[in-house]
């Protein structure tokens, strides 16, 4: 009886979103840039529009938010698959890492490395960069420490279930923007002007830089599970 009610609920829920999808496609206005080609219509509109002095994050946060959102679930959908297929498979890995001058010396950069992370997802509506790019970054640290100081390291510290919490997090995060969306400007992923502060500022492009911040956390958190989940955990040592 519980499973039957859980798969009914699933499926009233699923159609649910499928109508919401539906009905917001539905009211969304046409594109007004079709008459004089998409690309013109960006540069000479897409900073007033959205506040981006970068064109690149404006196009993939506002005007194909909802192709990014999808790429940001194939994401999610390769660390699930992932972690399914490799969950029951355990391979010998270190757990001292290497020497301490190659520990001392990550020691050092890791603060940097990090630092650069941050400013690369949060200046990406700015400069070149962006959650995508600054995730990777935010994952390198990571497979480092695995690599540097030893898989247990990296467990005991950065344990998966806290990876996936900020996944979610991120994942969240851009959902949730997008459905605020729907209910402060009338469209699903709608760039939330009433966040738009000076252009060139830390806070301009509306929900833009927030969008970022939640692609860099789901991208950085889902590229350390897949890296760990090839390594798995455990901490025995190959002899």
């Amino acid at each position: 009886m519980h499973k039957n009610f859980k798969n009914i609920t699933a499926v009233v829920v699923f159609i649910l979103m499928g109508i919401a999808f539906y009905e917001n496609f539905q009211l969304m206005p046409a594109y007004k840039g079709l008459g004089e080609g998409v690309s013109d219509y960006i540069i000479r509109s897409g900073l007033s529009e959205t506040g981006s002095l970068n064109l690149i994050t404006a196009v993939l946060y506002d005007y194909r938010a909802f192709d990014s959102l999808g790429e940001s679930t194939v994401i999610f959908g390769a660390v699930s698959g992932i972690v399914l297929i490799l969950s029951r498979k355990m391979l010998p890995v270190s757990s001292r890492g290497l020497s301490f001058i190659v520990k001392r010396t990550l020691g050092i950069i890791t603060p940097f490395i990090a630092l650069f992370s941050i400013y690369v997802i949060t200046h990406g509506h700015l400069t070149p960069g962006g959650g995508f790019q600054g995730g990777v970054i935010f994952a390198a640290i990571s497979i480092i420490f695995s690599i540097v100081y030893g898989s247990a390291f990296d467990y005991r510290r950065y344990s998966p279930q806290m990876k996936t919490a900020f996944e979610t997090v991120g994942a969240l995060t851009f959902l949730g923007l997008g459905i605020a969306g729907i209910f402060m400007e009338g469209y699903f992923l709608h760039n939330l002007g009433f966040l738009t502060a000076e252009t060139g500022t830390l806070i301009s492009a509306g929900s833009i830089p927030y969008i970022n911040m939640g692609v860099g956390l789901k991208v950085g958190a889902g590229l350390a599970i897949i890296f760990y989940s090839m390594i798995q955990k455990t901490f025995k040592e190959e002899i």
